[in-house]
């Protein structure tokens, strides 16, 4: 969950920056008129990285409610576990039926592969709250988070 809150705070933060970024440039031109030419390109990225972070911040909005009640989805059925790793740590992504769970950290124990999964997830950015690994259904443990 702290991995949500942080990524909510830092897209808030970096589209409120951008912005106010713009602005000023904005102000600085038209107090200076001509003089002060702005490139396009330095327009253009920060047009970018504003639009990036509002829809990051907005992708982020749509489930504060469903973290802060703590309602999720759970599913319970066979699922393939893919494993990304990087310097960081990576993630661990779960697909079944339409939907690809994230796990914001290295999930640790799993392996790629075919598993019977018990995911309990929130539904609009289909975060990962927890997941259990199982090699067959009612088969033993693998692994659990």
């Amino acid at each position: 969950m702290t991995e949500y809150f942080f990524l909510l705070i830092l897209s808030f933060v970096m589209l409120v920056g951008m912005s106010a970024y713009l602005w000023h440039l904005y102000k600085l031109k038209k107090k200076s008129g001509d003089s002060y030419k702005i490139e396009i390109k330095n327009i253009l990225a920060l047009v970018f990285f504003i639009l990036l972070s509002g829809a990051l911040f907005v992708h982020s909005l749509l489930d504060l409610p469903n973290v802060l009640a703590n309602k999720t989805e759970q599913y319970k059925g066979n699922c393939e576990v893919w494993v990304f790793e990087s310097a960081r740590g990576g993630h661990t992504s779960v697909e079944f039926e339409n939907h690809n769970i994230m796990f914001p950290e290295n999930y640790q124990g799993a392996e790629e592969g075919s598993y019977y999964c018990e995911v309990e997830y929130y539904p609009r950015t289909e975060t990962g709250k927890s997941l259990k690994l199982y090699e067959t259904k009612g088969g033993e443990l693998l692994s659990s988070k």
